[in-house]
């Protein structure tokens, strides 16, 4: 098992976020950083102590879908929620996936990059929702 895979392994198993991005051929793995358009004091705001693991078929797509972009080169974020993960691209492009199916969100079509690379292990899993931009 190469460096990498044991990281994202420990992340999932500790139901904490990952982010992979690429220095050259390298894979790096670190603790999600999050995105934000606003900025926040901590004091603004609420605590909220949810429960952050995923069922056993969310471990086996997450990473399955992993692999996959890790192969293609692909940077992303995965944010793990209760019962839910998010594959982020970027702010306002990812993949929200749930017990009811998933939902993609901010593209235009199944055939744009990175979805093409993952679409086939979201379609196997349930129904897809394809959320374009809004113009």
């Amino acid at each position: 098992m190469s460096d990498w895979k044991g990281l994202v392994k420990s992340f999932l198993d500790g139901g904490r976020g990952f982010e992979v991005h690429f220095e050259g051929d390298e894979v790096k793995v670190e603790e999600v950083k999050g995105f934000s358009k606003i900025k926040l004091k901590v004091k603004d705001l609420k605590k909220y102590a949810g429960r952050r693991s995923l069922k056993k078929e969310h471990k086996a797509l997450l990473w399955k879908l992993v692999e996959k972009l890790v192969a293609a080169k692909t940077p992303f974020k995965v944010i793990i929620g209760a019962g839910e993960f998010t594959v982020r691209f970027d702010l306002d492009h990812y993949v929200r996936v749930h017990s009811d199916g998933c939902a993609i969100v901010g593209f235009n079509s199944k055939n744009e990059e990175p979805i093409n690379i993952i679409c086939k292990e979201l379609e196997e899993y349930g129904p897809i929702k394809l959320l374009s931009p809004m113009r």
